[in-house]
Formats: structure tokens, sequence, C-alpha cells
């Protein structure tokens, strides 16, 4: 299966309008083909970082599929007059790195970033893996994926994708975020000071709630 997930981020004067978008974003997605299952809803209030308005993930049936759908007249004639104003930041992979939950959690995060361009790719490694013991060891952690990024779209270019599943908004601001694995070591790639620094500042940290899993 292959994810398309859009951040939306909407003019100020369209803001009161995004429950009416996310309405005509479900329509849309069901006269795309190769849709397989759409999430559209509401950034949550809490812990987000340059996360706009509206979360869009969708599930295809492959990389072919997504990229399929926007070649679709419906992606011109329904999908781009909702969003063609909005800012959007946008990317695609594969999940192939990913430990789906039994079901029963509420919350979900991504984090979207990028690694530099001159970064060594051991470093690299090395971030991959101890992103991967914050699956371990914070048991909040119900559902999770890490997958590189096919394509992106926005800002700057998204190399990862890095989400998870939570039974509320308590385990990611507070076990997640105070283990010493996050803080004592995956940190030290997103921070100037430290010599493992290879990670972009510019990042998206977005959170939604939910009402079935979507990480399969």
């Amino acid at each position: 299966m292959f994810v398309s997930l859009r951040i939306l981020t909407l003019p100020t004067d369209r803001i009161g309008t995004r429950e009416t978008l996310m309405v005509g974003l479900r329509a849309a997605a069901n006269r795309l083909p190769g849709v397989v299952e759409n999430l559209v809803t509401r950034v949550y209030h809490e812990a987000t970082i340059n996360s706009g308005h509206i979360v869009w993930r969708m599930v295809h049936e492959s990389e072919a599929a997504a990229n399929a759908a926007m070649l679709d007249p419906a992606w011109r004639g329904a999908v781009l007059p909702l969003i063609g104003d909005a800012e959007v930041t946008g990317v695609g992979y594969r999940m192939t790195r990913k430990a789906p939950s039994p079901g029963g959690t509420k919350i979900w995060r991504g984090l979207l970033f990028s690694c530099f361009a001159h970064a060594d790719p051991a470093l690299v490694h090395e971030l991959e893996e101890r992103t991967l013991l914050l699956a371990k060891y914070v048991p909040e952690i119900r559902a999770w994926g890490l997958n590189r990024a096919a394509w992106s779209e926005g800002r700057k270019p998204i190399h990862y994708v890095w989400e998870q599943e939570y039974d509320d908004i308590a385990g990611l601001t507070g076990p997640y975020m105070e283990t010493p694995v996050h803080w004592g070591l995956v940190d030290a790639y997103f921070d100037a000071d430290c010599p493992e620094f290879i990670v972009d500042p510019h990042l998206v940290q977005v959170v939604a709630t939910i009402s079935e899993p979507v990480i399969r």
C-alpha cells in the first residue's frame, strides 16, 4: 500500500469554511480511482508545529495508483478547486516499516522531516535506528511507521514520515517526549548544538484525533 499525506494550511479568510472543505474532500476522494482508505480531519489544537488546519491522508493500492489519482479528471475538477488557494505540505510513501495497533487508539501523530543533503549516511542510518528505539521503549506508542518519502511537495523536501498512534494526547506529550531515548539519543540529530545535527530545522509535527487506526 502507498500513502499520500497532505497538510493543508488555509488562507485566513477561509479558516471558517474548514468543515465545508473537509466534506468536499471526502466526497472528492470517493471519486478518485485506487483509493483504499481516506482520512480527512482537522488538525488537533495541541503539540503541533507548522501543521496548518486540515490533515488529508489517503491510502492507495500502489504508488502508481496514487499518481494516477492526481491525473484523474476528478482531481482537476473536484480537488483542485477546493485546495487551490491552500498551502500544501505533501508527501507520498510506502508503508514498509510499521507496526499496526490492535485498535482503540484515539490520537495520530505525524512528524515530517528531512536530513541535510551533506549528512553522513552513517548518521542518517543511526537516526533511523534510534528513532525505532522509541517504539520499543515507549509502550504508549500503540502503533508506528517510519518510512522514507517517495515524493514530497511544499516549502522544503521531506525525506521521512514518522507516525504513531496513542490512546490519548498525554502519551505523546508525556512519556514519548520525556523518555531518555528521546532527549538523550534522538534529539541530538535535531539539535544544532550537537555534533550529530543532520535534520533540517523546518519540520512538520501534526496531530489529529482518530476514530479507528490509520496505521494498518
